[in-house]
């Protein structure tokens, strides 16, 4: 955790940072360890989803994505993940303004991204099935890791 860590406080000194985010939960739109993302001092205010930098009370930072507008902050949640989060305004200390998928940069504004982004939000059963299968064949790719390492 301490390098994540890093990362918040290299963002608060330098403006913009970019890194390799680890871990499962934006898939579809970021793969484990597969993309750069470009991240933003938080300036504004965020709008539904964009990508927020955040730490969570117990100091765990975490990129997910702003599902909903609250009156004191946010509603987070990972784009594989079911669940909600609420986040407070002053959690959130930065903001994706775009990644790296191979050499090439796409904005967040990007219309194909975003399209999909909403897309991918509103069709919540179809959304739903393609999360539980996607975390079966995790599953079942980490127990043939285990059977066969």
């Amino acid at each position: 955790m301490e390098s994540v860590n890093g990362y918040k406080s290299q963002l608060l000194k330098q403006g913009e940072i970019t890194f390799v985010p680890k871990g499962n939960s934006m898939w579809p739109f970021f793969k484990n360890s597969a993309q750069s993302v470009v991240i933003a001092k938080k300036s504004a205010p965020l709008k539904v989803y964009d990508v927020a930098f955040y730490e969570r009370e117990n100091g765990e930072v975490v990129l997910h994505r702003v599902v909903a507008i609250l009156e004191d902050g946010y509603l987070m949640q990972g784009d594989s993940h079911l669940t909600v989060e609420p986040i407070k305004e002053e959690s959130v200390f930065g903001v994706m303004i775009g990644f790296y998928r191979k050499s090439d940069f796409i904005p967040t504004t990007d219309k194909k991204y975003t399209l999909k982004v909403e897309k991918w939000y509103k069709k919540k059963l179809l959304r739903k099935i393609k999360i539980k299968c996607f975390y079966f064949r995790v599953r079942l790719k980490n127990l043939f890791k285990r059977i066969f390492s």
